[in-house]
């Protein structure tokens, strides 16, 4: 079968099969899109409607933003001297999380894309006792309760493995720590990965914010629209633009119509390891 092959600056040339570029789901895959130049955009969610602030990231910033709000509403003075975010992408989301939710001591973004990672340290370096690091996150590169506070995006949907996901994250985190998730399921799905966390010692309320996601989609489908456009070079659009565009949940897309049709819901929660 042809292999078409795709160029990046960061990692020379690179052959996909069709299948895998129209699907887009391997590790390879993630890798090589976060080498492309994407200019200026350093968060990569959905995002939550309505922002509270201006800036063409406003709506990613501001799930992050919500998820702090959690935390401040968990009936507890909460204060961080330990902080990971998991899947951390370009950094943006953890950096803003960071200047919303100073942290004592120190915080690290990890995540399993190089590309992703030296990109980080490049973008934000400078700023004390943050610092990124490659790795997986079901295999996470740190001793038993090294943090008080475990941050997850939109990103655990693909790891394969929810019961594994929350033991490795119960696993790094101390007792009493607050693990901020957002992420998606299909709806029947969510009661389950609900037990999985009680399963794991964790206890807390899934709260649904689909519809602040749907609107988020709307609002900001211009702007995903023309990043594809900028980034993305014209050959690999032709091959994958409608896979590109139903990752960005453009309304009218598959991605898009299963969050308004109710087949998709999105949560987010502020969990405490009890145990």
């Amino acid at each position: 079968m042809w292999r078409p092959v795709f160029r990046s600056a960061q990692l020379g040339f690179h052959t996909f099969s069709y299948r895998e570029l129209l699907s887009g789901c391997t590790a390879e895959l993630y890798d090589l899109l976060y080498s492309l130049r994407w200019g200026d955009a350093v968060v990569n969610n959905y995002g939550f409607a309505p922002a509270e602030t201006r800036g063409p990231e406003r709506f990613q910033l501001q799930l992050y933003a919500e998820l702090i709000k959690l935390l401040a509403n968990s009936g507890e003075e909460f204060v961080s001297n330990h902080m990971l975010e998991i899947s951390c992408g370009r950094g943006g989301g953890f950096c803003h999380l960071i200047d919303l939710f100073p942290v004592q001591s120190h915080a690290i973004g990890l995540d399993f894309s190089i590309n992703a990672i030296r990109y980080c340290t490049h973008r934000h370096t400078g700023r004390p006792n943050v610092a990124f690091v490659c790795g997986h996150a079901l295999r996470l590169p740190f001793r038993d309760t090294s943090f008080d506070v475990v941050v997850n995006v939109e990103a655990s949907h693909v790891y394969g493995d929810d019961a594994a996901f929350f033991r490795e994250v119960s696993r790094v985190l101390a007792q009493g720590g607050k693990f901020l998730y957002a992420d998606y399921r299909r709806r029947y799905n969510v009661p389950m990965l609900e037990r999985l966390a009680r399963d794991a010692g964790f206890s807390g309320t899934f709260h649904d914010i689909t519809a602040n996601v749907v609107a988020a989609c709307q609002l900001d489908a211009g702007r995903r629209q023309a990043l594809i456009r900028a980034a993305v070079p014209w050959y690999y659009r032709i091959l994958a633009n409608e896979r590109l565009k139903r990752y960005a949940a453009i309304p009218g897309t598959l991605n898009f119509e299963r969050f308004r049709g109710g087949d998709r819901l999105y949560f987010m929660t502020c969990l405490t390891r009890l145990r």
